[in-house]
């Protein structure tokens, strides 16, 4: 609960900060689904000890919060805000005994605070083209673990799998690319796409098969690196006016 606490103080704090400027502040909800990409590492992998075979395969997940957008210059902006960030996995249990292979499903939560400077390109009249990078405060509450079992004739197998946090605070770097529309009356619609990569490893999995309570073990690091297809959608812009100082005239 503490923990819930903080993540929300430090969201309060940046909203506090984006409404003490001087420029446009706007505020934004996006919707980033998580795709897989050899490219960027985040495929399946096969990790093998003696009979026992696993297949680790990251799957589809979702990253959805709020934005906060600062306009520094016409051209530059500065976002912040904060995110749920759900990554989903799969192993898959392979071993001669087996019948057929057993999976093991599982999602490890996430939250993260990003700042990342943002530049604008102008294509057209409401058209634009952004690129932005920075990093992200990553927060990961908990471990998480999960379980089933098989049975054939008198032999019962046990599948498990305990993924351990690193740190509960850790740091990534941001890269960004995509296109907005900007209505006045509408707000901003923009499709993009994120590359987000840890520092470090942020989590360890250690999963295990019981023959007859004989334990298998396997253990490997999950690098949390993901690419994403952005939507957001920017309301109508408010802007700040500064208040003129009033002069006294003379009576």
């Amino acid at each position: 609960m503490d923990r819930k606490i903080s993540v929300i103080l430090i969201f309060l704090l940046f909203c506090n900060l984006a409404k003490t400027q001087e420029n446009v502040t706007t505020l934004g909800i996006q919707f980033k689904p998580m795709i897989t990409s050899k490219f960027f590492g985040t495929t399946a992998e096969s990790i093998q000890n003696g009979d026992l075979s696993l297949d680790f395969n990251p799957k589809f997940g979702i990253n959805f919060g709020m934005i906060i957008r600062k306009g520094l210059t016409k051209n530059w902006s500065l976002e912040t805000g904060i995110n749920l960030v759900q990554r989903n996995y799969s192993i898959q249990f392979n071993h001669p005994i087996l019948d057929k292979p057993e999976t093991l499903n599982f999602r490890f939560i996430g939250y993260e605070i990003p700042l990342q400077g943002m530049i604008y390109v102008r294509l057209g009249k409401n058209l634009f083209m952004n690129a932005s990078g920075g990093f992200s405060i990553d927060l990961y509450p908990t471990d998480v673990e999960s379980q089933s079992d098989a049975r054939r004739d008198t032999l019962r197998f046990d599948f498990y799998q305990t993924t351990y946090k690193n740190r509960w605070v850790q740091f990534s770097v941001l890269a960004n690319y995509g296109f907005e529309y900007r209505s006045k009356e509408s707000g901003y619609f923009y499709f993009g796409a994120t590359f987000h990569r840890p520092f470090s490893d942020i989590a360890r999995t250690a999963a295990r098969f019981d023959l007859n309570t004989y334990p298998t073990r396997v253990e490997f690091p999950i690098s949390g690196s993901y690419l994403t297809v952005d939507f957001r959608y920017f309301f109508p812009e408010d802007p700040e006016r500064k208040k003129a100082k009033s002069k006294k005239t003379p009576k």
